[in-house]
């Protein structure tokens, strides 16, 4: 059996290796083609005017495999920018008016197609090399040229040749998505020209009563559209979005009052670019949410919203409607419009007074997560803490506002919706240490990511609101989110002054869930006479910045590590100021069988913790002592060893790691140590076997007595006897 899986193990390497050959071998192939094809244009400048020449071309080139052709060694081959030239000469030349034959016909929708499946393969890897194909100046201004003329003259939209156009667009739309240059807007503002146009609205409304749609309708009212819903939009855009409500608000109002309720008769092509123009009328409002809205437009937004619920409200007393896609859709398409019209204080105040959160409500239970979660966002603005007594779906809440944080901040192209999710936070009121708490830990530990962290920096307005909480912890989040924000860059530029008279000798950090033994640690060091700041008691009434004040105030930091102290916000608050403020960390493990790791191992920084749950307590504690005391000047070891107290024979033998001999020679000072070593010196072998004897009876669970380390013992310990006692022997 095993020689059948080892055989079968291996035929599935050799077909990898020699799938993995194939594809190389694909790739050189398709390389040599295109070094012939350059060569023979290099050696014939007219090869190109033959246009069955360039079909040929073109054939060969989308005969290949795409995803090769978006290998790192051919991807920036010049048979691409050859053909992309060569397809800007055709939309140059159609633009002009030129009616193509079948084979221009044929290479500049090829073309096309081509960029569009490269595109489709986009990495790291290779964006670079594609938008430096793609993102062409003269090839973006005459696209740009083309979209200003069909703002005016639709006649290019009953050409079969737009599905050229078509294809040029989805393909950039995707490079900008994955790589997004904000500086840069290449087709922004003249395919908002179009969409204001009065021919999309008559494209729109002739689309409706069609079985099919054409190439035209489906670029004007798919694609172009699609590019805005999927356009990273920002205060810059805000009067290109007041322009599309100004032209579009209106018409759709009307049509949507006339059609809502033969809603069931709506194709998915239909409920698709609904979905996008609505989020097109809805998103200035988003970007504009503080401006004041005329009675006209309030009118046609109140209009929207009572068609938008009547809808929802037909769904939900429909059968079936779970597990009905189009109805499903239909709702992914409602109910993020109506909660981006709660942006605005008017429109929310009218959504509020509508009395819809048993509607709402309902569409919890639909198992789509995006559904789930625009409804719990509504429900967060339009509800009273009154209201909100009676609903159970605090942990819920929770579980999808942490789920889609995280997932936001990995998008740079989902700013909106990340701002919106702080929103909704500061809304909710239901069960706030349920639900706000969780969330709020999330975006502290958000801040110890860069991009995450400017994001938040402008939001700290919103942040602000969370500090009147009565639930103290939340409050002390929002203190701890904002210090980082706002203060810690002052904070840690404060210079350290060293071997300077501190408040205190040392300050604990734990985790609460850790705290009785913690605490046990903490009595042992007070006996000791050492100056220990603990928040004992959780005192929520310090701020982030007073705590930081404590810590600048204390020598050392000892960092009680367990997986909930990694998991805690206010621990890791503190390390990491503790870290960046260069105090000396000494790591202790209080939690059996734990390993520290994530965050806590660039704090530790190679550190060997001191386990409290692997050693004695007696003997923790004194490597404990002796790591604090050997980081200090003050507490150095005697020179003569009969000077020696207990601890200073405790220091001696944790800093020299002779951790075996720690339990037997515990209650030695000095003199008895010296008497000790006499003994070894007059007979070695025997003392040997007799102290390895009894820290085997006695203390059985220690680390056993080596001969290794019996000789380093008496090497290390030599250095402290008087040289005269030395030479006597």
């Amino acid at each position: 059996m095993l020689e059948t899986q080892a055989s079968s193990g291996n035929i599935r390497k050799k077909s990898f290796h020699l799938q993995e050959h194939e594809e190389l071998m694909m790739v050189e192939q398709a390389k040599q083609s295109f070094d012939s094809i350059t060569r023979k244009i290099d050696d014939d400048r007219n090869l190109l005017s033959d246009r069955q020449t360039v079909k040929e071309i073109v054939e060969l080139t989308i005969q290949s495999n795409e995803k090769h052709l978006c290998d790192s060694s051919i991807i920036d081959h010049r048979v691409f920018f050859i053909l992309r030239d060569y397809f800007l000469n055709l939309l140059q030349r159609w633009c002009f008016g030129e009616i193509f034959d079948e084979i221009s016909y044929f290479i500049f929708e090829s073309i096309s197609s081509l960029f569009l499946k490269m595109s489709s393969h986009i990495s790291n890897r290779n964006v670079s090399r594609l938008k430096e194909l793609i993102f062409h100046e003269a090839l973006l201004n005459e696209t740009n040229r083309f979209f200003d003329e069909l703002s005016i003259n639709r006649k290019y939209l009953e050409d079969q040749q737009i599905k050229s156009i078509n294809n040029l667009l989805r393909t950039i739309q995707r490079l900008e998505r994955i790589n997004f240059d904000t500086k840069k807007d290449y087709l922004f503002d003249n395919i908002v020209k179009c969409i204001c146009s009065s021919s999309f609205i008559e494209i729109f409304l002739q689309s409706v009563n069609q079985e099919n749609e054409d190439v035209g309708q489906r670029f004007l009212l798919n694609t172009r559209t699609y590019y805005m819903y999927s356009h990273l939009t920002d205060q810059k855009h805000k009067q290109n979005l007041i322009d599309i409500r100004q032209s579009l608000l209106r018409p759709f109002t009307q049509w949507l009052i006339q059609q809502s309720s033969l809603f069931r008769f709506w194709n998915n092509r239909m409920l698709i670019t609904l979905r996008q123009i609505y989020f097109l009328l809805t998103l200035s409002i988003q970007l504009n949410r503080f401006i004041i809205l005329d009675k006209d437009i309030l009118d046609d937004y109140y209009q929207i919203i009572d068609s938008f619920v009547n809808i929802l409200y037909s769904i939900i007393q429909s059968e079936n409607k779970t597990n009905n896609k189009l109805s499903q859709s239909l709702i992914g398409t409602i109910i993020p419009n109506i909660y981006t019209m709660t942006l605005s204080k008017q429109l929310e105040k009218y959504i509020q007074n509508k009395h819809i959160i048993s509607l709402i409500l309902k569409l919890t239970d639909f198992e789509n997560d995006e559904i789930q979660l625009n409804a719990f966002k509504i429900l967060s603005s339009i509800t009273t803490e009154q209201e909100t007594k009676n609903i159970v779906y605090s942990n819920t809440i929770a579980r999808f506002f942490i789920k889609f944080l995280n997932k936001v901040t990995e998008d740079s192209n989902q700013t909106l919706r990340f701002y919106n999710l702080l929103r909704s936070l500061k809304n909710i009121k239901f069960k706030p240490i349920q639900v706000q708490q969780p969330a709020l830990e999330i975006l502290f530990i958000l801040t110890f990511n860069k991009e995450a962290y400017q994001r938040l920096k402008s939001y700290s307005t919103e942040i602000k609101q969370f500090l009147s909480s009565s639930h103290q912890r939340i409050s002390q989040l929002a203190d701890m989110i904002l210090w980082k924000l706002e203060k810690e860059e002052q904070a840690l530029a404060k210079t350290n002054i060293q071997h300077r008279n501190y408040k205190y000798d040392i300050i604990l950090s734990y985790s609460q869930s850790d705290q009785d033994l913690c605490l046990r640690i903490y009595d042992e060091r007070v006996s000791d006479d050492f100056r220990v700041w603990i928040d004992q008691d959780e005192n929520f009434t310090i701020t982030t910045n007073e705590k930081c004040e404590i810590i600048d105030e204390c020598e050392y930091f000892i960092m009680c590590t367990s997986e909930t102290y990694k998991q805690s916000a206010f621990c890791r608050s503190e390390a990491f100021y503790a870290f960046e403020r260069q105090l000396k960390i000494i790591p202790v493990i209080v939690l059996s069988n734990y390993r520290p790791d994530g965050w806590l191992n660039r704090i530790i920084n190679g550190k060997i913790p001191i386990d409290f749950t692997k050693l004695t307590f007696e003997l923790s504690k004194s490597k404990l002592k002796s790591d604090i005391d050997h980081s200090s000047k003050d507490n150095e070891i005697p020179s003569q060893i009969d000077q020696w107290t207990k601890n200073h024979v405790q220091l001696f033998l944790i800093g020299k790691n002779l951790n075996p001999l720690l339990e037997i020679f515990s209650e030695m000072n000095g003199n008895l140590l010296h008497e000790l070593y006499l003994m070894c010196l007059s007979n070695r072998e025997s003392m040997f076997h007799t102290l390895k004897t009894e820290i085997t009876t006695l203390y059985s669970n220690n680390e056993p007595l080596t001969l290794i380390i019996y000789l380093r013992f008496l090497n290390e310990i030599q250095k402290y006897i008087p040289a005269f006692v030395i030479n006597q022997k």
